[in-house]
């Protein structure tokens, strides 16, 4: 199957069933060469297992993200350095700058000004009502295949992608993994991005035109191991 062939039917599939059979199909579930660990840690289910405790609140930090990426996206489409002493030195600074929202306030935005701002960002279920399928869509700065194992991919040993940005929500570098206890038997999220166009043409990254994509796992213990592991494909 073709590579983007495989995207788009997994986008597709509203169950975790769905999109299990499929992987199965294509030789990649059973096959360990096929999967790498999440963060590049073998240890890190007490990491990602021990964060919140109710899904509502894993949900609005994957909304929370989308919110970062597209102040991170205004920001480097302009040139500016977000870590710089140019960028926005705050959140409310940064929604006044970058989309001219007086005070900070979203209460100050007229109804259709607030629908035109509200479509950067969409929250939409699909599947069963007792058991949906959430897809979280954003406009934002997007991540480049060869970069999605050192942000969207990442954990924080080692690594601060937010800690020097002022302006944004996110700090810890845990990339939204909270919501993938609550994410069916085996933990399922799809993960899809591309690099935004007005700002790829400053990465030198030889993938910043492409679209990359993983899908996230949860495995049980096996070979010994006292607690589960997360992975995600990388067989492509």
């Amino acid at each position: 199957m073709q590579v983007k062939e495989l995207c788009c039917e997994l986008a597709y599939c509203e169950t975790e069933s769905a999109a299990i059979n499929l992987l199965e199909k294509q030789g990649f579930w059973n096959n360990p060469n096929a999967w790498h660990y999440y963060g590049d840690n073998e240890n890190n289910f007490a990491t990602i297992g021990n964060q919140q405790s109710r899904p509502e609140s894993a949900l609005v930090e994957k909304i929370i993200n989308s919110v970062d990426a597209m102040l991170m996206a205004e920001c480097l489409k302009r040139g500016i350095d977000p870590e710089g002493p140019d960028a926005p030195q705050g959140f409310t600074e940064a929604l006044i700058r970058f989309f001219n929202i007086h005070d900070g306030r979203l209460t100050n935005l007229t109804p259709k000004e607030r629908g035109k701002l509200a479509e950067n960002i969409s929250l939409v279920a699909t599947g069963a009502k007792t058991n949906p399928c959430y897809a979280i869509i954003d406009k934002g700065e997007g991540q480049t295949p060869k970069q999605m194992p050192n942000t969207l991919l990442s954990l924080p040993m080692g690594r601060s992608n937010k800690l020097r940005i002022p302006f944004v929500q996110g700090t810890f570098n845990m990339g939204g993994t909270g919501v993938f206890q609550f994410c069916g038997r085996c933990n399922l999220q799809l993960i899809i991005s591309k690099r935004h166009p007005e700002v790829s043409k400053f990465a030198k990254d030889e993938s910043k035109d492409k679209w990359g994509f993983t899908i996230v796992r949860r495995e049980d213990p096996s070979s010994g191991m006292k607690s589960s592991t997360y992975r995600y494909l990388v067989a492509i």
